[in-house]
C-alpha cells in the first residue's frame, strides 16, 4: 500500500516474536488473541522471515554486551514481525506494559501475566522485542520496509474548507438561467466563504420553518450552558409556581437564524421535499448583523457592480488622472470576461485538497484575486485601447525566490499569464471516435453492390465542392449533392465540405419562382 499523505498517520509501535516462540503456531495464535483483547490492532500483513545480520544488528544495536548471543539466537529461525496501533492510547506504552521487563525472571515477579514472564526462559531469549520511543519504532519500521500505517480522516464541517460542488452551487444557482460566474467568485474570494448554511426565515417553508427555530433554540440553549459552565456560573432551576422573577443573564448570545451543515444533517429528514432540493442545491454567502444574513442575488448583483467600479475607476485614475470620473459613467460595468466550469476548474488544478477534496479558503482566495487582476488589466486594456503586455504587475516589484510566487499560501503567489484564461483556453481535440459511433460508408471495406456509387460519391465530396446556381439548386442538389452535418467535431469536416451552394439566398430564390410563374401566363 502507498503512502497517501492526505490520509492520517497512526501512532504505532514495532513488534516481533522471536524464533523459538515462532516455531509454536499455537503459541503465536494466542498471542496475537492476548494483543487483540488488549484494544491493539495489528497493522500490515504479519510477516514470518528469517532475519540478515544487518538486520539484526540494527535492531539490537543498544545491546551491544549481548550482542554476539542475540546474534546466534536470532539468526537460528524465522521471526514474527508486524506493527501494533492502538485506538485511543500510545500503542509504544501498551505493547511494552505487555511483554514485561526484559529479564524474564524479573517479568515473573513484577508481572507474572506478562508475555515475557510467561513465554521467555533467558534475558537472551526473552521470545519479545518492543520499540523504545517512536524514533526507535520508525527506524525499525523501515528496516522491514513496512508502510505507515493509516487511516481515514474522520469528516469534519469547516466552513474554512470548500469542495469544488460547493463553489459551483454558488457561482451557478438552480434559479439562475445565466449567472455571471466570474462576478461571483470574485466576491467569493472577497467576502468568502460560501458556506452550505441555511436561513430559517428566507430559506425554508413555514412548516420547515417551525423544525429549524426549535432546533435552533436547543443549540443555543446548550451553548448558553457551557459558556456558563466555564465561567463558573451556577445554574439556578426556575421556580415551579408562584410568581417567576427575572433573574439577570450574565451569559448573553445574540439570535441564531442560521442553520449550518451538522445543523441540517440533524434536521434533513423532517424537511419538506422542496426545502430538501433547497439545501442541496444551493450554498450561500452570509452578511449583516452578527454574520446571520443570507445575501440574496440582488444584493450580490448591486455587490459586483459597486467592487467593478471602485476597482475599474482606481486604474482609469491611473492612467487618465481627473478624465476617470467621466469615463466611469459610460462605462458598462458588468464583467466582460466569461468562464466555464472547466476552465473555473483548471485555474484550481494545482492546489492541493484534502481526503475529501476541499480546498483552503485561503489558496482559492490567493489565486482569484490574481486572476481578478488579470481580469481587470484585459478589462482596461479594451476601455483605453493600451496594449496588455505594458500593464505592470505590483508583485513582481519585490525580488523574492520563484518558488514563494507559486506557493498559494504567500502573499507574493503570481499566475504566469497576462490574458484572462477565457481567451488561452482550447477546448480538448477529439483524438479517438466513440466506440458507438455509425461506421462511415466511404470507409467500409466491402461493398454491397447498391453501395458502390455512394460511397464514391462521398470519398469525392471529401476533397470536392459542388458549385451550383441557385436557380438549379432544386433539381441538381436533390440528385446530385448530399448534405451531411458533422455529427461531432471527430468527423471529417463541417457539412460544407460536401456541398456548397453559390448565391444561397432564399429571398432572391422566391423572386425567381415567382416571376418564372408570371412568364408562364
Amino acid at each position: 500500500m502507498l503512502f497517501d499523505p492526505k490520509q492520517e498517520n497512526l501512532p504505532y509501535t514495532f513488534a516481533l516474536i522471536k524464533p523459538d516462540t515462532t516455531l509454536k503456531p499455537n503459541v503465536v495464535q494466542e498471542v496475537v488473541n492476548k494483543i487483540e483483547a488488549a484494544g491493539l490492532t495489528i497493522k500490515n500483513f504479519v510477516q514470518v522471515q528469517e532475519l540478515y545480520r544487518e538486520e539484526v544488528l540494527n535492531l539490537f544495536y543498544k545491546q551491544q554486551k549481548y550482542m554476539d548471543e542475540i546474534m546466534t539466537y536470532m539468526l537460528s529461525g524465522e521471526c514474527v514481525m508486524f506493527l501494533l496501533c492502538h485506538e485511543t492510547e500510545n500503542p509504544i506504552i501498551v505493547w511494552k506494559k505487555m511483554i514485561g521487563n526484559k529479564d524474564p525472571l524479573e517479568a515473573k515477579k513484577l508481572d507474572p501475566q506478562s508475555l515475557r514472564a510467561i513465554y521467555g526462559t533467558s534475558i537472551i531469549k526473552n521470545e519479545f522485542h518492543g520499540s523504545d520511543d517512536p524514533f526507535s519504532a520508525n527506524k525499525e519500521r523501515d528496516i522491514f520496509k513496512f508502510p505507515i500505517p493509516q487511516k481515514i480522516p474522520d469528516f469534519k464541517f469547516d466552513k474554512m474548507l470548500v469542495s469544488l460542488e460547493t463553489l459551483f452551487k454558488f457561482l451557478y444557482p438552480p434559479n439562475l438561467e445565466h449567472s455571471n460566474a466570474l462576478e461571483r467568485l470574485d466576491i467569493f474570494a472577497i467576502y468568502g466563504p460560501c458556506v452550505n448554511y441555511h436561513s430559517v426565515d428566507q430559506c425554508l417553508c413555514r412548516q420547515c420553518a417551525l423544525i429549524g427555530k426549535e432546533h435552533i433554540e436547543g443549540v443555543r440553549e446548550s451553548l448558553i450552558a457551557s459558556e456558563q459552565t466555564k465561567l463558573g456560573i451556577k445554574i439556578r432551576p426556575q421556580p415551579t409556581t408562584g410568581t417567576r422573577t427575572q433573574l439577570p443573564q450574565r451569559v448573553q448570545l445574540p439570535p441564531i437564524r442560521l442553520l449550518k451543515e451538522e445543523d441540517i444533517k440533524s434536521i434533513y429528514q423532517q424537511l419538506c421535499e422542496k426545502c430538501q432540493f433547497h439545501c442541496n442545491g444551493y450554498t450561500h454567502l452570509q452578511g449583516g448583523r452578527n454574520m446571520q444574513h443570507i445575501m440574496t442575488d440582488q444584493e450580490l448583483n448591486t455587490l459586483a457592480k459597486e467592487m467593478n467600479k471602485q476597482e475599474i475607476l482606481e486604474l482609469l485614475y491611473s492612467e487618465k488622472g481627473n478624465a476617470a470620473n467621466v469615463m466611469i459613467e459610460t462605462i458598462d460595468l458588468n464583467e466582460p470576461n466569461h468562464y466555464t466550469k472547466e476552465m473555473i476548474e483548471l485555474l484550481f488544478k494545482e492546489l492541493e485538497t484534502d481526503y475529501y477534496n476541499r480546498f483552503k479558503f485561503y489558496h482559492l482566495q490567493n489565486v482569484i484575486l490574481e486572476d481578478r487582476r488579470i481580469r481587470m488589466n484585459a478589462w482596461m486594456s479594451i476601455l483605453i485601447n493600451k496594449p496588455i503586455h505594458r500593464f505592470k504587475n505590483p508583485k513582481l516589484v519585490c525580488k523574492v525566490p520563484s518558488e514563494m510566487r507559486k506557493n498559494p499560501e504567500s502573499i507574493h503567489y503570481t499566475i504566469n499569464r497576462i490574458l484572462p484564461l477565457n481567451q488561452t483556453y482550447k477546448k480538448k481535440d477529439i483524438t479517438k471516435m466513440p466506440l458507438d459511433f455509425p461506421p462511415n460508408l466511404a470507409d467500409k471495406e466491402k461493398l454491397n453492390p447498391n453501395e458502390e456509387k455512394l460511397a464514391l460519391l462521398k470519398k469525392l465530396h471529401r476533397d470536392t465542392h459542388h458549385m451550383v446556381e441557385i436557380q438549379d439548386a432544386k433539381k441538381v442538389v436533390s440528385n446530385g449533392v448530399y448534405l451531411l452535418r458533422k455529427y461531432n467535431d471527430g468527423r471529417n469536416g463541417e457539412w460544407d465540405n460536401y456541398s456548397s451552394l453559390k448565391g444561397m439566398n432564399r429571398g432572391s430564390f422566391v423572386n425567381y419562382e415567382e416571376k418564372k410563374k408570371k412568364e408562364k401566363l
